[in-house]
């Protein structure tokens, strides 16, 4: 028992047989399956996954591309796209250049070097004479590599003996990359043109007629002049081939060796074997092309030989007209077009015929290609044109082939065929009236399609389908494509024209005017004013609905001049009319010229039919119109004033007289244009709707011009800003401006020539009788009657000073200058410094030139128009300061004039040097007529402008509402309003983020933004978000929600909303403003996209900036102008991306806007921080070359590119120029200077700075600036003798330190050299002007205590208890 026992307990399990068997054999099997399991998934990712597009875009193995959104037109939804789209790219460094300067990106391809086209010509030496099997797929695989190296603009040629010696193949492949590669550089390398002639005209005689093909193509393709001897023999055997292709190809191939050498053709007697081939060859391909050599080389050669004219007659005679009719099926549609194009100009002998040709023909109408489909029917029209009856049948005829084609097709095969069945609806109206249905405009259509669809619906518009018609044309109005709204509204006002249910369209345009919409009310403000011209009677109900509408909604200038228009026309009408005008003219400087024009015509009229309410705003137009610098406006101001001075009564004849109803409107285009387009059927022409001559051949456009862009191709319509229909009723003509004759008689009362002086009185002018001035006075009623009558005219200009100008000025001299003169700065710099000043004299400028120069630009601009050009100028009032330079125009001699002229004194200095002395005095005579003459009349015009409105205002201000006065009591009372900002500042700050609004609420008056308290608000966010970026967006977030709750329009305060948005960076909240605007009824304006662009751009989101612009460019109505490339380009320059920051500012130029001082402040700026000196020059150097003065920004750029040059004879040359030129020194420029001189250690060069600053009487920083250097790099040196002269000299000039550092150093350089006595001097003297700092007394301390001198140790201490700098 014992042992059983003892063998049972040996024999069962240990602890550690437990162990092994219940956890570490589980463990073994399962990491034994597990790594199965991952070597199967690593053997799969390595050999398949890693190759699958999808794992490759989940696990980043190759970048996902970026899909974009397409563009729409409104922009709230458009931006909930951009936030996902931001997140793939990471800041500015991602940005892309200006859409339209998109360039292309290399290929992967593309070799790195020259090494790999070496490699390409060794291997194609190797395989040139190798017959190894497979070498032609090699040779191909290089081919293409060539053949692409050179399609991405690489230069391959070197490569070209070995591609010649590679074709030697039967390879047809092969040989076409080989041909396509010498065609390619032959003509631009004639020489080795010459190694491909042998094997050209071996392959021409290959078995395989397409080798020949290609071969006689390649070899006719060289195009080079020494090689047309080579040429001559292929081409023969090729015409004479068995192979159609192979004649195919040498038929063109003659042509291409006319134009080439056309003796060598001719004398060849290729034109004989073409002709022969015409008439003889079976091939309808052959035939086709020898028909078009043929007509070309006849065309060139009939001017000087009879016999070719006599043959091209011969291709329009009846035998080969009918011979090319009856293989008419047999040719191609692009033969077919050639045939019926010269069947049009067949003429039959008889009518028969006519019907012959046309039955003939009559299938060709149905055929699927729509070029001969026209083609067909030009031959028909042709045919026709002496037939009336059957000419209007072939009309019914055509008309269901064209409206099929219009309906099938893409669209630009629509829009040809469309222009053609226009020309057709235009000459025959009536037959598709039926039909205009056709004409309605689908929701896919594009634009064009539409637009020229509209024409057409107005053009078949009459008594039995207008109301269908203009029903679905006022559909339209609420197109989302602004462009079709206003065409559908111009195009119900074209048939209210034509006299068709006029007083159902009456009513749907004045419907318009109370659409909400901008645009919409524009257009119908200007057909209704053609509307009363033609139809009087509706006068009452228009008038009625545009007196509600508010002139300060009406924004393009067309619309403001119609509504201008129906003021004046219908004054007596309309209770407001005098008010609305007389604000206009307050707002004179806003409008366009054209408005100007309307508006003296119309306050005219209001004039005579309510004078006293009229007076004081005619007053104002005629001095404004006397001061506007537009020439036409000058003119018709001066015209009105004149015509008042003489007599009132005949005034209101001229201007006023009774008008009868325009009874038909001028058409675009003469019955001859028309004529001579509809010749030109199935052409471009019609597509252009103008004659062919107008746009290839710019010398003979004759006395008609039209756009150049395809946008405006429609027969009696204008563009989208243009007028309709131009009257021309003679009764209309006194509303133009002056005939040339009159302008000149008028010119000619004027004194001194001057198309700008004011006009004058002449008491003792027989032509103005007494009768007329008392007929004004008494008219007026404006004045006393005094001692002289003659002053009435001044009355109803309320007291202008409008004396008559000074004597004429002598004539000037013949010395004639150039007026295209170029100079920069450079030039002009080192001819002042080298030439002696020739004549220095003071001339009398005038009080009224010296009126002038209240804005030296208008001074700048007259001098530039009498060839006298400015490079610099500056100063301010009373002290002005001008460069110019003139050149000579008959040789290079220049004059350079330096004028200083003092506006209280009103005198002017010139100092002028010459490089020719002896006509010197002739151009002194020249400047002084120049600066003498028109602009003084011109400024006293204007200052008795500004007169008036003072005056006026103070007279006005006794009778104006409570309302009115308050507005200008809001001025007196800035100062408090910014106080009141300061408070609100203070408490907005104190406050939590959740009181924010409720304190905003209690202080709306600060930051409503709704009155001239909008600057303080301004400011007021800008403060706030420096400090508390989330709160200055709750101030801002509470202005929208007032503004929408009081239902503001006023579209400029959500701009200036938008632009805040910028100084928080805050884009989402600029979004939601721009969403308010939309839903408020704002029209969006290109000023609002520039201010979400730099909002996006301050806030370094660049793609959705240049999302904005791509908005911008694809529209109509708010196109990128020149404000949206500045902000990118100064958007770029704060990004120092100097590369997107010059593409902009390309694209701009390209765009058609000039350059401006703003774009050269960031161009220099940026070129400057990322140390791009060069380019920055030529920047610098543009700007000044187009008379551009630079700015401090500018200048400080400049300088301190030159500085960290550390080029000292250029920063000294600059700094004598900026002083020369009289150009502000400030302190940071000079800091600049005095710096780089301080680390070079050159005191001798800020000693001369100094000279230079006192020489020039420049004080203040800048002296200070250079004072304390001199000190500082004096004090540097231990130099301690020049330190103590140099603090006595600026002690001496009234000037003391300005930095606790300067005092330090000097202090320094005492203890180094241990002159504590004349330490004690120095402390003595300057604390007489200077109060020493903490900072200043500790470093005393530690030095005197460091030399042991505890008695100067305690005298400083007690010395900063009296001062209270121990305090400190």
């Amino acid at each position: 028992m014992d042992s059983a026992a003892t063998s049972s307990s040996s024999s069962s399990p240990s602890p550690v047989d437990y162990i092994v068997l219940l956890i570490l054999r589980p463990i073994a099997a399962i990491s034994f399956v597990f790594v199965f399991i991952a070597l199967g998934w690593l053997l799969a990712w390595k050999l398949v996954l890693v190759h699958v597009p999808l794992v490759q875009e989940i696990f980043g193995l190759r970048k996902k591309p970026a899909k974009f959104k397409p563009q729409t037109r409104r922009l709230s939804r458009y931006y909930n796209s951009i936030n996902a789209r931001n997140s793939s790219a990471s800041g500015p460094g991602q940005a892309m250049a200006p859409p339209a300067q998109s360039s292309r990106n290399p290929s992967p391809s593309q070799p790195s070097g020259k090494g790999e086209v070496s490699d390409l010509r060794s291997q194609l030496r190797q395989l040139a004479g190798s017959r190894a099997p497979g070498v032609d797929d090699a040779k191909r695989e290089l081919f293409k590599k060539v053949i692409s190296y050179m399609t991405i603009g690489i230069d391959v040629s070197s490569l070209f003996g070995e591609m010649v010696m590679c074709s030697v193949t039967p390879d047809i492949v092969l040989k076409k990359m080989c041909y396509l590669y010498v065609g390619n550089y032959a003509k631009v390398n004639p020489d080795l043109a010459l190694l491909t002639i042998n094997f050209l005209q071996r392959d021409c005689k290959d078995q395989d007629p397409m080798i020949r093909g290609l071969a006689l193509r390649s070899l006719s393709s060289l195009r080079v002049a020494n090689l047309v001897e080579y040429l001559v023999g292929p081409l023969g055997s090729g015409l004479k081939d068995n192979n159609a292709y192979v004649r195919t190809v040498a038929v063109m191939g003659a042509l291409k060796l006319y134009h080439i050498s056309a003796s060598t053709c001719l004398d060849a007697d290729f034109p004989a074997v073409l002709k022969h081939l015409m008439l003889n060859d079976s091939e309808s391909q052959v035939v086709a092309n020898c028909l078009s050599a043929l007509q070309e080389i006849w065309n060139s050669e009939s001017s000087t030989s009879e016999e070719a004219a006599r043959e091209k007659e011969g291709l329009i005679s009846k035998p080969f007209i009918y011979y090319l009719l009856n293989r008419l099926r047999e040719f191609n549609e692009w033969g077919q077009c050639l045939v019926l194009e010269l069947v049009a100009k067949y003429v039959p002998s008889d009518t028969n015929e006519n019907f012959d040709i046309m039955n003939l023909l009559e299938d060709r109408l149905q055929h699927a290609n729509g070029a001969v489909v026209l083609a067909t029917i030009k031959v028909f029209l042709q045919l026709t044109l002496s037939m009336a009856d059957v000419h209007q049948e072939v009309y019914e005829r055509i008309k269901a082939p064209l409206l099929t084609l219009v309906s099938s097709g893409s669209p630009e095969q629509s829009y040809a065929v469309l222009s053609h069945l226009h020309l057709l609806v235009m000459r025959a109206p009536y037959i598709f009236a039926s039909d205009y249905k056709h004409f309605y405009c689908q929701y896919n259509e594009p634009s064009y399609v539409k637009k020229l669809k509209l024409e057409m619906l107005t053009a078949v518009a009459n008594e039995n389908n207008t109301y269908e018609i203009v029903t679905e044309l006022c559909e339209y109005a609420a197109n989302v494509d602004v462009a079709i709204a206003r065409e559908s509204i111009r195009a119900v006002g074209k048939i209210a024209l034509q006299q068709y249910d006029v007083n159902a369209i009456v009513d749907r345009l004045l419907q318009f005017l109370e659409m909400e919409k901008d645009y919409v009310t524009a257009e119908a403000l200007v057909l209704v004013k053609d509307l009363l011209r033609k139809y009087p009677q509706w006068s009452h109900d228009c008038i009625a609905v545009v007196g509600n509408i508010s002139s300060k909604n009406v924004q393009e200038p067309k619309a403001k001049a119609a509504l201008i228009w129906m003021l004046g026309e219908y004054a007596q009408d309309m209770d407001d009319a005098p008010y609305i005008l007389e604000s206009l003219v307050e707002n004179w400087e806003e409008d366009a010229p054209e408005v100007h024009l309307h508006l003296l015509t119309a306050i005219m009229k209001c004039f005579f039919r309510r004078p006293p309410e009229t007076q004081k705003a005619l007053g104002m137009a005629l001095a404004a119109g006397l001061s506007d610098f537009h020439q036409d406006v000058h003119d018709r101001a001066l015209f009105y004033y004149r015509l008042l001075q003489y007599d009132v009564s005949s005034a209101e004849r001229v201007v006023n007289p009774p008008k009868q109803a325009v009874s038909v409107f001028a058409d675009t285009q003469s019955n001859e244009i028309k004529d001579r387009i509809f010749d030109e059927f199935n052409s471009l022409s019609i597509v252009y709707q103008k004659p062919s001559y107008m746009f290839t051949d710019k010398d003979h456009r004759g006395p008609f011009e039209f756009s150049d862009e395809i946008g405006n191709l429609t027969v009696g319509a204008e563009s989208e800003h243009v007028v309709p229909a131009t009257s021309v009723d003679a009764n209309e003509t006194s509303d133009l401006l002056l005939s040339t004759s009159e302008k000149e008689d008028t010119r000619a009362m004027v004194a001194n020539g001057s198309d700008y002086s004011a006009p004058f009185y002449d008491s003792s002018n027989p032509a103005l009788p007494l009768q007329s001035e008392l007929a004004i006075t008494g008219l007026l009623g404006a004045a006393d009657p005094g001692p002289q009558a003659s002053t009435a005219i001044d009355d109803l200009l309320m007291g202008l000073d409008l004396t008559a100008p000074p004597a004429p000025a002598s004539a000037p001299p013949p010395l004639k200058l150039n007026a295209r003169a170029a100079l920069d700065a450079g030039s002009f710099q080192k001819k002042w410094r080298e030439l002696p000043v020739a004549i220095s004299q003071e001339c009398e400028l005038g009080s009224q030139g010296a009126a002038a120069l209240t804005s030296p630009q208008a001074l700048l601009h007259h001098m530039q128009g009498n060839s006298i050009q400015c490079i610099a100028s500056g100063g301010q009032s009373p002290n002005f300061k001008f460069f110019f330079f003139a050149q000579k125009a008959d040789e290079p001699s220049v004059f350079l004039v330096e004028c200083k002229i003092n506006t209280s004194t009103t005198k002017a200095q010139l100092n002028i040097k010459a490089e020719d002395q002896s006509t010197s005095h002739e151009f002194l005579a020249l400047f002084q007529s120049a600066l003498s003459r028109p602009e003084a009349a011109i400024m006293a015009l204007a200052a008795a402008w500004r007169r008036v409105s003072s005056s006026a205002a103070g007279v006005a201000a006794q009778s104006l509402p409570d309302s009115f006065r308050f507005q200008q009591r809001s001025f007196c009372s800035s100062a408090t309003a910014v106080a009141s900002a300061d408070t609100l500042l203070a408490k907005l700050l104190q406050l939590s983020t959740s009181q924010i609004k409720r304190a905003l609420d209690s202080e709306d008056s600060v930051v409503a933004g709704r009155s001239s308290d909008l600057a303080v608000s301004d400011s007021l966010v800008a403060r706030l978000a420096s400090s508390s970026p989330q709160k200055a967006k709750l101030v801002l977030e509470w202005r929208l929600e007032r503004m929408v709750n009081d239902g503001e329009k006023d579209r400029s305060l959500y701009s200036n909303l938008i632009s805040l948005c910028a100084k928080i960076r805050n884009v989402p909240l600029a979004m939601s403003v721009f969403t308010s605007m939309e839903d408020c009824g704002i029209q969006v304006t290109a000023s609002v996209f520039n201010s979400l662009i730099h909002t996006c751009l301050s806030s370094n989101e660049v793609i959705t900036a240049l999302s904005l612009f791509e908005i911008m460019d694809g529209s109509e109505t708010f196109r990128p102008d020149s404000e949206t490339y500045d902000t990118f380009i100064s958007g770029f320059s704060n990004f120092r991306d100097t590369h997107r920051m010059r593409a902009w500012y390309q694209a701009k130029r390209e765009a058609g806007f000039s350059a401006n001082l703003l774009n050269y402040e960031s161009l220099i700026s940026c070129c400057v921080k990322v140390k791009d000196f060069d380019t920055a020059d030529l920047f610098y150097n543009e700007m000044m070359a187009q008379g551009i003065a630079p700015s401090e920004k500018v200048l400080d750029s400049v300088l301190e590119g030159l500085c960290k040059r550390r080029n000292c004879e250029r920063v000294k040359e600059f700094v004598n120029f900026l002083m020369e030129c009289r150009f502000e020194i400030t302190g940071s420029l000079i800091e600049k200077v005095v710096k780089l001189y301080c680390e070079l250690e050159k005191p001798d060069e800020i000693e001369k700075l100094l000279d230079a600053l006192v020489e020039f009487n420049q004080v203040g920083e800048a002296l200070l600036q250079v004072h304390c250097g001199i000190i500082r790099l004096y004090a540097s040196l231990d130099r301690l003798d020049d330190v103590e002269y140099s603090v006595g000299r600026m002690m001496s000039q009234g000037m003391s330190f300005s930095s606790p550092g300067d005092v330090e150093r000097v202090i320094s350089a005492y203890f180094r050299r241990e002159a504590y006595d004349r330490l004690d001097l120095f402390l003595e003297h300057v604390t007489r002007y200077y109060k020493l700092t903490r900072s200043t007394y500790d470093l005393l301390v530690a030095g005197y205590r460091r030399a042991g001198l505890t008695e100067k140790v305690d005298s400083v201490v007690k010395d900063m208890e009296s001062s209270g700098a121990l305090a400190c």
